[in-house]
Formats: C-alpha cells, structure tokens, sequence
C-alpha cells in the first residue's frame, strides 16, 4: 500500500513538471518572443527557460537522454537569448530587489504580457477580417 501511494505521488509531481513545461515553454514563451518589445521578448526568454527545465525534468524522469540534451539545449539557447537582451539596456535598472521578489515580478509581469500580446493579435485579427481590402475569394 506504502509503494503504491508513492508511485501515486510521483506520477502527480510528473504531471505538474509536464503542465508547467506547457505553460512556461509554450503558452506563456510564445506570445512573448514573437512580440516586437525587447522586454517582451526578455520576458520570453525567461519563461521558456523555466519551460526547458520543466521539460528537461520530465523527459530525464522518463529516462528519455536524447530528449534530455535538446531540452538542455532549448534552456541554453534561452540564456543566451536573455544575456544578449538584456546587454542592450532596454530599460534603467532599479535598486536591487531580493530574488523572491524579483521571481514574482517576473512571472506575474509575463502574465500581463502575455495577455495583452493576445489581446493585440485578437484585435488585429478581427480588424483584418472586418477590412474592406480583403481579396475577391475570400468574400
């Protein structure tokens, strides 16, 4: 009964490292590296390394090593992103902050983000598909 209940723990804690992969690596990087705000994209770069590591966790757990190192790779490309981002000083640094405090900001910030990149892309959509200019085929 003991070791059922831990392999119940353990396939639980998988499925919270593959939902946060999703929602870091995906959902939330996405909209955020394809906007044209460097701060955005910084963001972006922040979020999808958090996504990495979820995913690297997830397919290391699974004893997946080939996925593992492209994953490694994905959270390397995402530093590198970030530090040639933020040596283009985008904004004025402000006095320094505790780390926990700065992890909040990050977070609930991209989330901000996030929703208005798609609340931009929803309006330009229904713009575009309400514009006189469409083609002949497309009426």
């Amino acid at each position: 009964m003991v070791a059922k209940m831990e392999w119940s723990l353990l396939s639980n804690i998988i499925i919270i490292i593959q939902l946060g992969s999703v929602i870091f690596g995906t959902a939330l990087a996405a909209p955020l590296l394809s906007s044209l705000s460097p701060i955005r994209r910084r963001y972006g770069f922040i979020c999808m390394a958090i996504g990495s590591m979820f995913s690297l966790l997830a397919t290391a757990s699974a004893g997946l090593l080939v996925l593992s190192f492209a994953n490694g790779f994905w959270f390397l490309s995402s530093v590198r992103g970030w530090w040639l981002l933020s040596h283009q000083n985008i904004y004025q640094a402000s006095k320094p902050e505790t780390a926990p405090l700065v992890a909040t900001e990050v977070v609930s910030k991209a989330a901000e983000v996030v929703a208005e990149v798609i609340t931009e892309t929803v309006q330009t959509a229904s713009e575009v598909i309400q514009s006189e200019n469409r083609p002949p085929d497309a009426i």
